[in-house]
Order: structure tokens, then C-alpha cells, then sequence
């Protein structure tokens, strides 16, 4: 894969700039996967996943911002109750406080305050996420930044919002995947795009053709056992510009924008696989003129 067009774009392995004092401080409440951004991809925009696994108090003081939009997941790692969270998280958002309890997306707008982060129980395993669209994580502490509302409820999503043209398909989905929840300006205004599903079975995803996106795409495909993270326990044959790459590791793929991709195959599927995908737009259709 290494010396194929587009085996770039895979990543299998974690690879950070963190500190050695930092991974340790980090291992012994969570499990770091895999990190995206721009060094270890060139042109990609920045995402983290990772287990947490232990109770800790993540807190930031005031909390921090970032000069663009940001997603944060919190999902359950139980695929047979994927919205019970299985633990309490603790969130801030512009100094209000929310208890998380069920499966999550927040979508944080640019340049709004946010945090401390503290994970006050974790009964399982929660599988967690941040994006930031932009190359690469950076935490700005501005002071007196001007509220932009007193509704931050509405940026928590805990529910599915299917679009119409996912509802059709939703019979043939639910035969190897259930999907948790979507993220798009539709669901929260000013959100860019992303969807989480539970694979479970094998065989070829639906509605799955060939196709490209005007925009940046991290699509992911996770193994769903806490103790053995960076393990598939599957097969995944997935094409990209018509190169077929064989997946058998927790992966996160950059697609480019305009670089064809797609189709894919559940070849094998021994356990359940956390799956998302991620549009750096605020809809997943390819152009949103065309709505």
C-alpha cells in the first residue's frame, strides 16, 4: 500500500508531536488511536480519536477556542445501545454547564468558548472524537471573546436527523449497519457534515457508486474492542481513484477534494466497527447550489 498513488492517504498508525509526558498523562485515563492533520497527511484537516476509558478531570480553567468550527463525539462503545453513553461527562460551553449521558455530536462555532472537559464516570468504555477544520489543533485562550448566544443546547445533537434521501435507503442500511447520528447545517445551522453508523455484518454497502465531493473528507472505519484499539476484526475493501486498498486495521482516510472514491465492500466482519465520515461542508451532496 505504501507504494501505491493513493496509500498516502491511509493512515493505520498513530503518529503525534505530543510529548512523551504528555502520552503518559493521557494513558492513564484514555487510549490515543489516531490523529489526523496536515503533517501527517499533507492538505488534511485535523482529527483525533480515542477510547476513554477511566474517569478524569480534564479541566482547562476557563476553557479555550479555536478560530474555526469544531465537532466533538462522545459515542457509546456498546453498538447494543449505542445512545446510552454509558458514563457522565461533564461539558462547557460559554460558562453553561451540560451533563452528557447519551450519545453525542456538539458542534462548537468558531472563536466559542468551551470546556472543561471532565469525564465524571465511565462505566465502558466511551469512544471520543475531535475536528477541527482546519491543518492542524490549536488552542486560543482569548480573553473576553463576545458571547454569540445563550442557546448552546442546540449545538449538542443526541438524535438522528436523517436527510430525506438516506431515509429511503434506511431498509437495505439497516441490513449490515445502523446509523447513530448525523451532523449537517440542516441539524445544527453553520455545522459542516458528519455521519456515525455501527457495522455489523459483511457484505457491499448500499448506495455505495463511485463519486467525489468539492470539499476534504476523513472517512473512518474503527474496531470496537477498547483493549486491542488499533484492531479491525474485519476486512474492508475499499477503492480510492479506483485503487483498491484491503483494510484490516482501525484506519482514517484524507479523500481530497475531487478525488474520486468509493465503492466499498464489508468483506469480513468478525466485530462490530465504529464508521464515519466527515465533510469539511456543511451538507454531504457534492454541491450544495444543486439542493
Amino acid at each position: 500500500m505504501a507504494k501505491s498513488k493513493y496509500g498516502k492517504y491511509v493512515v493505520s498508525d498513530l503518529k503525534t508531536e505530543m510529548s512523551e509526558e504528555s502520552k503518559a498523562r493521557y494513558a492513564k485515563f484514555a487510549t490515543r488511536v489516531l490523529w489526523m492533520d496536515d503533517k501527517v497527511v499533507p492538505g488534511a484537516f485535523q482529527m483525533n480519536v480515542s477510547w476513554y476509558l477511566k474517569p478524569e478531570n480534564m479541566s482547562t480553567g476557563t476553557g479555550h477556542n479555536h478560530d474555526t468550527p469544531e465537532l466533538i463525539g462522545f459515542f457509546s462503545g456498546d453498538p447494543d445501545n449505542p445512545y446510552d453513553l454509558g458514563g457522565e461527562i461533564e461539558f462547557w460551553m460559554e460558562g453553561e454547564k451540560f451533563m452528557l449521558t447519551k450519545s453525542c455530536i456538539i458542534y462548537v462555532p468558531a472563536n466559542m468558548n468551551h470546556c472543561p472537559l471532565i469525564l465524571r464516570r465511565i462505566d465502558r468504555p466511551v469512544f471520543h472524537f475531535t475536528i477541527v477544520t482546519a491543518p492542524k489543533y490549536e488552542i486560543l485562550h482569548t480573553e473576553n471573546l463576545k458571547k454569540q448566544d445563550t442557546e448552546h443546547s442546540k449545538y449538542i445533537v443526541t438524535k438522528l436527523y436523517e436527510p430525506e434521501q438516506k431515509k429511503i435507503i434506511a431498509k437495505e442500511y439497516a441490513k449490515y449497519a445502523k446509523r447513530i447520528l448525523w451532523m449537517d447545517r440542516d441539524v445544527v445551522p453553520g455545522a459542516f457534515h458528519m455521519n456515525t453508523s455501527w457495522f455489523s455484518k459483511a457484505g457491499p454497502a448500499v448506495e455505495n457508486v463511485p463519486h467525489d465531493h468539492d470539499d476534504g473528507e476523513i472517512i473512518g472505519f474503527f474496531g470496537s474492542d477498547p483493549d486491542n484499539p488499533h484492531e479491525l476484526n474485519a476486512e474492508i475493501e475499499f477503492q480510492i481513484g479506483g485503487e483498491k486498498h484491503t483494510l484490516t486495521k482501525s484506519t482514517m482516510m484524507y479523500i481530497p477534494p475531487k478525488l474520486p472514491h468509493c465503492p466499498f465492500t464489508l468483506k469480513r466482519v468478525d466485530k462490530p466497527i465504529f464508521h464515519f465520515t466527515v465533510v469539511n461542508n456543511g451538507l454531504y451532496i457534492k454541491d450544495e447550489k444543486n439542493k
